[in-house]
């Protein structure tokens, strides 16, 4: 399916548009200044990872600022170290913080002139309000990580054909078809294992402005 042919784009959030991992990593170095030694930024953000998977099996109950802060507290315990909740909670707060990748603004800005833009993610409920002013999405059109896929026969208006927008580690969601970011490869893998494989919002732009050409 070419792409101006669908009508909405489901976005992932984090490492599409919001550049987390160089938030995790900069929130991180009071504790690995504390720590000693010289980790990698990849090692230390594939350990930070493996902690957060495990945790979200608690979302519902600790919630988005929770899961970063016993991510946090975890970590450091690993390290041996000790870490107070003042401390976890201010490294789960820089959430808000984390900055945008410099195309996503503009992308944004010109996707939704041609689709119905929806973000999914997680953010405390005091962030999404933030997030979604820099996005221009509006509050309902924030998707949770933790919603499943019944919500696309909830919404009022019809949203398909859907293209998934995600990056490679992400698995299928919901069978929709995918195009897959991979802003950190040097070069996409051939062939494609989804229906679309760039690297960055813009490039998505430039793409879609080829497909209103042909």
């Amino acid at each position: 399916m070419g792409l101006t042919e669908y009508r909405t784009l489901l976005i992932d959030c984090d490492e599409v548009l919001v550049d987390r991992d160089s938030g995790v990593w900069a929130a991180l170095q009071p504790l690995l200044d504390s720590r000693g030694g010289q980790p990698s930024r990849d090692e230390v953000l594939a350990e930070f990872n493996t902690v957060v998977t495990g945790l979200y099996a608690r979302f519902a109950e600790l919630g988005f600022s929770g899961v970063l802060c016993f991510a946090h507290r975890q970590l450091a315990e690993t390290w041996g170290l000790h870490a107070s909740w003042e401390e976890g909670m201010s490294f789960a707060r820089s959430a808000g913080n984390w900055s945008l990748f410099e195309d996503a603004p503009g992308a944004m800005l010109y996707l939704r002139k041609f689709y119905r833009l929806l973000v999914r993610g997680d953010r405390d409920a005091e962030d999404r309000g933030l997030l979604g002013e820099r996005l221009g999405i509006a509050p309902e059109d924030f998707i949770s990580l933790s919603e499943g896929p019944q919500w696309l026969t909830e919404q009022g208006e019809p949203l398909e054909p859907i293209l998934h927008v995600t990056r490679p580690s992400v698995g299928r969601y919901a069978a929709l078809d995918r195009c897959l970011i991979g802003r950190h490869r040097a070069r996409q893998p051939s062939p494609c294992a989804a229906q679309y494989c760039i690297n960055s919002m813009a490039d998505l732009v430039a793409q879609h402005q080829l497909s209103l050409r042909r």
